[in-house]
């Protein structure tokens, strides 16, 4: 990555149309001595300018020209190419991979928290992993059964007698790993009573007594009591998910990871914009909307805990992201690439007028949960990649532009 380069270059694969748009920023006027180049291979694009080299590998192998001459306009800083995909070159299809599915995961591995390495889960303990069915499953198969063909309106309680009434939940199995979008639904048996708090006031309790294994006497021994409230690393501090209930314990994809033991366990590990841009294309592919409205997770707070809001965020602002390219690969001069991503517009709108946008007849926007400090990790990943871009490529119109990167293989 190269932050300092006085040339920034940016290239987009558009597979629907195999090209390969690139944008270049420069920081001085072009002149007829600028120059631009394709290695043979169609696979690296150089830029030479003012005695500067800025060189960056394309998401795509290029038809091998291997002279972009003449630079045009003379006389601009910001210049533009469409360079069409070579017939061998890669143009992924539209697929919306799991981050960490059940297929991708050994069993009887042990899940430590990602920061500090502390011991969640113990080997052993997690004899099958299994994929959970879309969130919307419940209220599907409800749906099925009230309008299939000769079957009169069912009631709430017949429903919910064969499973699948939408207040009904998947409860969570000893040894057994449920795994969805961004987290694994884990038996509170399973989880390591010593490393995972519900309070941060425990936390602090122990440091000051000395003793991190010992929780407080007024709490259960397991440290997990409140229905809907977050739980934290006790070493750390990180919250790693939340509790559902008294039995069972969501732990984010993004905050925890499984100990590398054997090569069946990834080494690739699934970061928050992974499990985010996979959130964003479930919801566009359930929904049909491009458009969310990024709600804090409600949870119970605990008395000592601090509400933050996200960075870049007040009481009165939520994050509105638009789904504008859901299948690119990119390139930068300021980034690691190329890389399968998302383009999103983003942008912070008040409380009313989110409301306004949910609440209306004709909306054409989702609501998506998070937790509140991964909403403010989101928007630094958001504001990162908008510096990926040339400055006359970041905005369009009240709305800046970001790219998430997505979980799968190029």
């Amino acid at each position: 990555m190269n932050s300092t380069n006085p040339i920034l270059v940016y290239a987009e694969r558009l597979s629907n149309i195999r090209q390969i748009s690139i944008s270049c920023s420069l920081h001085t006027p072009a002149t007829l001595e600028t120059k631009a180049s394709i290695t043979p291979n169609g696979q690296i694009l150089t830029v030479n300018h003012d005695g500067v080299k800025a060189s960056v590998r394309l998401p795509g192998p290029v038809l091998s020209t291997q002279q972009i001459n003449p630079v045009w306009p003379v006389g601009a800083k910001d210049l533009s190419w469409r360079l069409p995909l070579a017939p061998a070159g890669s143009a992924s299809q539209e697929e919306h991979d799991v981050p960490w599915s059940a297929n991708d995961l050994q069993p009887e591995s042990p899940i430590v928290c990602r920061q500090c390495q502390a011991t969640v889960v113990d080997t052993g303990l997690i004899k099958v992993w299994k994929d959970l069915p879309s969130e919307n499953w419940a209220e599907m198969m409800e749906f099925w059964h009230c309008h299939k063909p000769d079957h009169g309106h069912a009631h709430d309680e017949s429903l919910a007698s064969r499973g699948y009434g939408a207040n009904s939940r998947i409860s969570a199995q000893s040894g057994v790993g449920f795994v969805d979008l961004t987290s694994f639904l884990l038996a509170e048996t399973d989880i390591s009573a010593s490393t995972i708090t519900h309070s941060l006031s425990s936390i602090e309790l122990n440091k000051e007594t000395g003793n991190r294994d010992e929780l407080p006497k007024t709490e259960p021994s397991n440290a997990l009591q409140a229905e809907n409230s977050p739980v934290f690393c006790t070493s750390c501090k990180n919250q790693l998910g939340v509790l559902n209930d008294q039995t069972s314990v969501s732990l984010f994809k993004w905050r925890v990871q499984l100990s590398d033991k054997s090569q069946l366990v990834p080494r690739i590990i699934p970061s928050l914009d992974h499990c985010f841009s996979a959130m964003l294309l479930a919801t566009m592919t359930r929904s049909g909307c491009s458009k969310s409205i990024i709600l804090p997770m409600k949870v119970q707070v605990q008395p000592g805990q601090n509400n933050l809001q996200p960075a870049g965020a007040t009481s009165s602002q939520l994050l509105n992201i638009w789904v504008f390219n859901s299948n690119i690969a990119f390139s930068s001069t300021r980034s690691d690439g190329p890389i399968l991503a998302v383009k999103v517009f983003y942008r912070m709108v008040s409380q009313a007028e989110a409301d306004k946008m949910l609440d209306s007849m004709t909306s054409d926007v989702q609501d998506i949960n998070l937790p509140i400090d991964a909403i403010g990790e989101v928007l630094d990943i958001l504001d990162r990649s908008n510096g990926f871009l040339p400055p006359s490529n970041r905005h369009f119109k009240e709305w800046k532009v970001g790219l998430l990167e997505k979980w799968g293989k190029d």
